[in-house]
C-alpha cells in the first residue's frame, strides 16, 4: 500500500488509459468533449484510490462522524484564503497583460511596471505563509479524531519503520567487504546533523547493529531503529501539512460521507 502521505501531494491516476486520454494524447487537448469525459475519469480514478487508501485506516463510525465536520472547517478556512489569492490575482492579471503587450510591441516594460508586480509576488507570499499556518492549525483536531497507528500511516511514519527494519536487515545481512565498501557513503547520503545523526554517528548504529548477533539484536535493535527512524520520518511540523493535505483531497468529503452511509446501513 502506498502511503497516505502521497495523497496530500496529488490524486494519483488509477488507470493507463486515464492517464493516456488527458496527458500521454496530445489530440485529446483539442476536443472539448474528450477532455470533459477525461477530467471525469481523472476525478473518479482519484476518487478511487481515496477509498483504498482510506480502507487502510479502517476508520470506525464514531470517527468518520467526527471527520466529516473536520473537513468542512478546514475546506471553510482554505475557502476563505483561496478568495484572498483570486483578489490578489485580479490586481495581477491586468498588470501581466501589460508587461506582454509591451513585449510583443518589442518595448521595455518600465521599472515601475516591474515593481507593481513584485509588489503584488511578495502579496502572495505573504498570503501563502498566512495560509500555511492558518490550515496546519486544523491539524490538531484531526489528531484528536485519528488514532496514533492512523497518523502514522497518513503521515508515512509507519513507512519509515519499514524503511529502518530494512534498512538495518540489509546491512546484517552483508558480507564484510560489501559492508565497507557501501556503508560509508549510504550514511553520508543520510546524514543530518541537525538530528545528531552525521555520517559518523550513522555509520556507528549500523555498525553495531551489524555486530550483534541474534539475541543481541531482539534485546536493544528497538534502540537502534528509535534512532535511525528520525532520517526517515516527517517532522512534527510536516506530519501536520501532510496530515491537513490528505483530508483537503478534493474528494474527501464524499468519500467520507459515503462510507459513513455504507457503516450506516451496514453495507
Amino acid at each position: 500500500m502506498r502511503s497516505l502521505a502521497v495523497v496530500a501531494a496529488c490524486a494519483l491516476i488509477a488507470a493507463g488509459a486515464v492517464v493516456c486520454l488527458t496527458a500521454g494524447c496530445a489530440d485529446a487537448q483539442v476536443s472539448p468533449e474528450l477532455r470533459q469525459v477525461a477530467g471525469e475519469l481523472d476525478a473518479l480514478a482519484a476518487q478511487i484510490q481515496l477509498i483504498a487508501d482510506m480502507n487502510t485506516l479502517q476508520l470506525e463510525r464514531a470517527q468518520l462522524e467526527a471527520l466529516i465536520p473536520a473537513v468542512e472547517a478546514v475546506r471553510a478556512t482554505a475557502a476563505g484564503f483561496e478568495q484572498q489569492r483570486v483578489a490578489i490575482l485580479g490586481e495581477l492579471q491586468p498588470l501581466l497583460e501589460q508587461k506582454r503587450d509591451l513585449l510583443l510591441a518589442d518595448a521595455q516594460p518600465p521599472d515601475d511596471l516591474g515593481d507593481q508586480i513584485s509588489a503584488i509576488e511578495g502579496q502572495l507570499m505573504e498570503l501563502d505563509q498566512t495560509m500555511d499556518e492558518g490550515l496546519t492549525a486544523h491539524a490538531q483536531a484531526f489528531r484528536g479524531i485519528l488514532t496514533d497507528a492512523q497518523v502514522s500511516i497518513i503521515t508515512g511514519e509507519e513507512e519509515a519503520r519499514r524503511q529502518v527494519v530494512d534498512l538495518i536487515e540489509w546491512v546484517r545481512e552483508m558480507d564484510d567487504e560489501t559492508f565497507a565498501r557501501e556503508a560509508a557513503p549510504y550514511a553520508e547520503e543520510l546524514a543530518d546533523p541537525e538530528l545528531g545523526l552525521g555520517e559518523d554517528e550513522i555509520l556507528d548504529l549500523l555498525t553495531l547493529a551489524r555486530a550483534m548477533d541474534a539475541e543481541q539484536y531482539g534485546r536493544s535493535g528497538a534502540e537502534i531503529r528509535g534512532r535511525l527512524i528520525e532520517l526517515f520520518r516527517p517532522s512534527h511540523e510536516t506530519a501536520d501539512r501532510i496530515i491537513v493535505g490528505v483530508f483537503l483531497h478534493a474528494a474527501m468529503p464524499a468519500v467520507l460521507q459515503g462510507k459513513l452511509n455504507a457503516v450506516t446501513t451496514g453495507q
